[in-house]
């Protein structure tokens, strides 16, 4: 099958995150089944034109805000005879292929913006784009979906969805093991692109109220991003007396990063909404449980007091879950034995296995309808 995808970043973009991981996952993945698949994807500063990553066909154009524009004008009409299916991933803004595309279309979501607008985006644009993503992805509704959770399946079906929309459980590396001990000192770790809808800002606040009661601890934060926002919390760590316990790493090499996840006591995550939150099903593996705030992605990442802790949006909850981990071994035992566990259930075989059965079953239905009205006798 030939199989081309859109997404407004490949996985050689600097800014690109956990949802072009999946998808370059999945998508090798096809390419190992013989499968041909084609990634158009916006350009970078150094990037060339056109890529093979292990077997995927990189091509670029446009930019982030141009890059959908770059779409249209590159395969409308031209899609027919080269491809089989497009998959058309949705990051903010979609490519509006269910208007142009001459091949049936998937749409493959994360997860919906909504209040990352306000967090990511200026007046009026955060305005904008928050009030016109419902009627961009209206225009899907009768798109057959794919997407990682529950919460963006419901919110997909509040939208009024009628195709189906189908749940493809985020993969996880089977290579991704690491032996090692615990810090001596209650240690802290979030992980992600350093941006505002992660609030960070209630992670470095909660740590603070930890230390209070605990009177110890340390907070490693890792991942690059808006460099404003990198600024604001510095500025914060200074203010709260936190420069010698708070570390920020950077970007990391995947060997690093899953030494520190495994060295870590927790891992915290307080994002406005997630698509899932990989970064919490990959530190599970290497026997980490998370506290996540009760928001999209984040609430199907860990099951509440089984493999982790769900906390209301708030520095202080979080705080609190903190010092009841940390103060409960035995807890802190049983919720880490069950996030290993549950993370063994992850794999990116199978995540690529739902998507070409469900491609597979909804082509070949096109295909028979296309059939069944060229047999029918003219009127």
């Amino acid at each position: 099958m030939r199989i081309l995808i859109l997404n407004w970043r490949c996985p050689r973009n600097p800014k690109a995150g956990g949802a072009e991981i999946v998808t370059f996952e999945i998508a090798r993945r096809l390419v190992a089944d013989s499968h041909f698949v084609e990634w158009f994807a916006s350009s970078f500063p150094g990037a060339e034109a056109t890529e093979d990553m292990d077997g995927v066909r990189i091509v670029r154009a446009g930019r982030q805000w141009t890059v959908h524009w770059a779409a249209f004008r590159h395969y409308r009409g031209r899609l027919r005879g080269r491809f089989d299916v497009v998959i058309d991933q949705v990051n903010t803004i979609p490519f509006f292929t269910p208007l142009w595309a001459d091949v049936p279309s998937f749409m493959f979501i994360h997860q919906l913006a909504r209040e990352v607008w306000w967090y990511e985006s200026r007046f009026p644009v955060n305005a904008i784009g928050y009030l016109l993503e419902p009627l961009f992805l209206r225009l899907y509704r009768r798109t057959p979906a794919f997407t990682e959770s529950h919460s963006t399946q419901q919110d997909l079906l509040r939208l009024g969805f009628s195709a189906a929309i189908t749940i493809v459980p985020p993969g996880l590396e089977s290579a991704v093991t690491f032996s090692g001990a615990k810090c001596d000192i209650p240690t802290f770790l979030y992980v992600g692109r350093i941006a505002p809808s992660k609030r960070i800002e209630h992670i470095l606040l909660a740590f603070e109220q930890f230390r209070v009661s605990a009177g110890t601890g340390q907070l490693w934060l890792v991942g690059t991003g808006n460099p404003s926002y990198r600024r604001a919390l510095q500025a914060l760590v200074d203010r709260k007396g936190l420069s010698s316990v708070v570390r920020f790493w950077g970007k990391l090499p995947t060997l690093e990063k899953h030494r520190l996840m495994t060295e870590a006591h927790l891992l915290l995550m307080a994002s406005v909404r997630e698509g899932w939150g990989l970064v919490v099903t990959e530190a599970n593996a290497l026997g980490t449980p998370a506290i996540v705030y009760d928001v999209p992605g984040l609430r199907d990442a860990v099951r509440n007091r089984e493999t982790g802790l769900v906390v209301h949006p708030s520095p202080e909850k979080l705080a609190e879950a903190m010092l009841e981990l940390w103060r409960d071994p035995a807890m802190y035992q049983l919720v880490g034995k069950r996030a290993q566990q549950w993370s063994r259930t992850f794999s990116f075989d199978d995540a690529a296995k739902i998507i070409f059965e469900r491609i597979v079953h909804v082509t070949e239905g096109v295909h028979q309808r296309m059939e069944v009205h060229a047999t029918r006798p003219h009127q």
